[in-house]
């Protein structure tokens, strides 16, 4: 896709005539206008004249078709410009929602830059210009000729073919104007969800984080409900040499304690000895 089909896409604009394409075109207009003045209708000029005022007709169903159309965007233009003013200065003054306010002021200049072109565009669309079609003049010298039906008809297609450009001006212009309100609508649609579109978000954000406090609230209870292992003192290590060392010190006591006892069984062990 090119720049400049994608520019369209983003804002529609008409695109100008080439040289070559106006060169074309200024020949086609001479060729259809030699084409009419040589036509004959004498063999039904009352046929060919009712087939002319339908071509005619349509050109003119065409032209009303786009006024129409025009005044009516127009009508919708005229209620937005309240709308405008009344986002503009409730973004200025800070009493809108939650939503970034670069944010609701790009897209507002966007939404206005819309409407001025959808404007512009509607007033060149009600603008009359090349629009030619066939008067009582017209009418008159047909009837001062030999054949006037056949002269009425050529008046009558030449006023048709030489206001079709016109008519086709008013139509591409309507339907820029048709794009840029779209455009537009789409852009105050996406301004107004703004500030419910970050309620909404901040709402789900305060309700994660609760479920999340919450979780880990119960998480910290269940621990601490959870029944804890008594810790035993440690058994104190006794070496060897430490047991032997006090039982030898225990068994010392006792000895010094008795001493008595070991005499007297040391005495009677001596006279059991002796010989008879």
């Amino acid at each position: 896709m090119s720049f400049w089909k994608c520019l369209d896409a983003i804002f529609p604009y008409i695109e100008p005539l080439t040289d070559q394409q106006k060169k074309a075109h200024a020949e086609d207009m001479v060729n259809d206008i030699s084409a009419i003045n040589a036509a004959k209708f004498s063999k039904d000029p009352g046929r060919a004249l009712d087939e002319a005022q339908r071509v005619a007709t349509a050109e003119i169903e065409r032209s009303r078709t786009a006024e129409s159309k025009a005044t009516t965007y127009l009508a919708v233009l005229a209620a937005l410009v309240p709308l405008i003013i009344t986002l503009q200065a409730a973004t200025w003054e800070d009493k809108s929602g939650p939503a970034p306010e670069w944010i609701k002021i790009s897209i507002l200049l966007i939404a206005t830059i819309y409407v001025a072109a959808a404007g512009y565009h509607a007033f060149r669309t009600l603008q009359v210009s090349g629009f030619q079609r066939v008067v009582e003049r017209d009418v008159a010298a047909a009837w001062r000729t030999s054949s006037p039906l056949q002269r009425l008809t050529k008046s009558t297609l030449l006023a048709s073919r030489m206001s079709r450009d016109a008519v086709n001006a008013k139509v591409t212009r309507i339907k820029a104007t048709h794009q840029h309100l779209v455009r537009a609508f789409g852009a105050f649609v996406l301004l107004l969800s703004l500030d419910p579109a970050f309620y909404a978000a901040g709402s789900i954000r305060d309700i994660i984080g609760l479920h999340t406090a919450t979780m880990v609230e119960q998480a910290n209870d269940s621990q601490k409900l959870k029944p804890q292992p008594t810790e035993l003192p440690p058994t104190p290590d006794y070496g060897l040499n430490e047991f032997e060392e006090s039982f030898e010190s225990e068994a010392s006591a006792e000895a010094l304690a008795r001493p008595e006892v070991s005499q007297s069984v040391n005495s009677d062990c001596d006279e059991g000895t002796q010989p008879e």
